[in-house]
């Protein structure tokens, strides 16, 4: 995904801040959960003009974008279904799929615009054809197009990456994320099949209704990272975690036998090995965690118990990156192309 072509010089946000005043620009594209959630946290940063929000929902378009997230007050911007001027940098959520994505990722870039998605596809692109296509429009335009989240972007790449950079040598890196889907949003909780039958949950695996998006994307990621070229990649496997007691959430109640959540594993091996395993499940208060072994010289063991939240911590990423994206080479990158922090 790096690349050595040479590119036009780019302010960097702390430059700019410095030199013009004057806030950056930014519109949110879709306004579901999760750009909801973005949107929300747009608002509380004074370096920040939100000024166009975007959706397809006809019952949200025309409304003021306070009334359309929760805010409780007025936020001066209304929906529209069709972005509206040239704001600096797009927040875009709108799908989890590159392929249904990337006309409006294209659109966006030509229009003059750095981008940072949460589209997990994007996050290493797989789609060569989509990805070149993306790289040529954002360099022509000279602006940036991220692919980011928590998950895709953080806890199963971006963290595990910056671990291993206190190591002298790699064996093998295993990255283990427990999350407890009681907490998340109702799309979430069914997306992981809470409420199925083992049955359903097997029919709907098949047809590709439940799926975490994005594990595939993580461990080339990691492997790019370290500089490995897999020799084998397994295929995704995707069980149902059965539930042994009653779990009771705001939107849905799972019965002992009943499916809670997803267990989703996938490995790449080679002079590094890399094993990711996702555990989502309605009722996992007690264990969930995001966990990273790496064997190496030193071998490391990091737990961040309970997890990260995904949805707070998605828009969080999403916020914190633009400034960096502002400053970045123009193209499509990844997490591990540029460094983060809280802004």
């Amino acid at each position: 995904m790096r690349h050595g072509a040479a590119v036009p010089y780019k302010r960097c946000f702390t430059m700019r801040a410095a030199m013009n005043p004057q806030p950056v620009s930014v519109a949110q594209y879709g306004i579901g959960p999760i750009g909801a959630e973005i949107a929300r946290l747009l608002l509380t940063k004074p370096w920040v003009k939100l000024v166009a929000a975007v959706d397809i929902d006809p019952n949200k378009i025309g409304k003021d974008l306070g009334e359309v997230i929760g805010l409780g007050r007025l936020a001066g911007v209304k929906v529209t279904p069709d972005l509206q001027g040239k704001p600096e940098v797009v927040c875009h959520s709108t799908g989890s799929r590159l392929r249904e994505v990337s006309s409006q990722l294209k659109s966006l870039l030509e229009r003059g615009c750095h981008v940072v998605s949460t589209c997990e596809e994007l996050s290493f692109p797989l789609d060569q054809q989509i990805r070149a296509d993306l790289q040529q429009t954002a360099r022509s335009h000279n602006v940036t197009l991220l692919g980011t989240g928590v998950n895709p972007g953080f806890v199963m790449d971006k963290l595990p990456l910056t671990l291993t950079s206190v190591c002298q040598r790699v064996d093998a890196v295993e990255i283990i994320r427990i999350q407890n889907a009681s907490t998340r949003r109702e799309p979430l909780q069914r997306k992981v099949g809470a409420g199925m039958t083992t049955a359903e949950f097997r029919a709907a695996v098949q047809s590709g209704k439940i799926k975490h998006m994005g594990l595939r994307e993580s461990l080339m990621l990691v492997g790019n990272g370290l500089g490995v070229e897999f020799e084998k990649i397994s295929d995704e496997k995707i069980e149902p975690i059965v539930a042994e007691r009653e779990v009771v959430t705001q939107y849905l109640k799972v019965a002992p036998g009943q499916v809670a959540g997803v267990h989703q594993t996938i490995e790449g091996r080679g002079k590094i090995n890399v094993r990711l395993e996702l555990r989502m499940y309605v009722g996992a208060e007690d264990v969930a965690a995001d966990r990273v072994i790496v064997h190496g010289v030193p071998d490391l063991e990091m737990e961040i118990k309970g997890g990260v939240h995904g949805d707070r911590a998605t828009a969080a990423m999403v916020v914190n990156a633009i400034p960096r994206v502002i400053s970045a080479r123009p193209g499509v990158l990844t997490m591990d192309d540029i460094p983060i922090s809280f802004r």
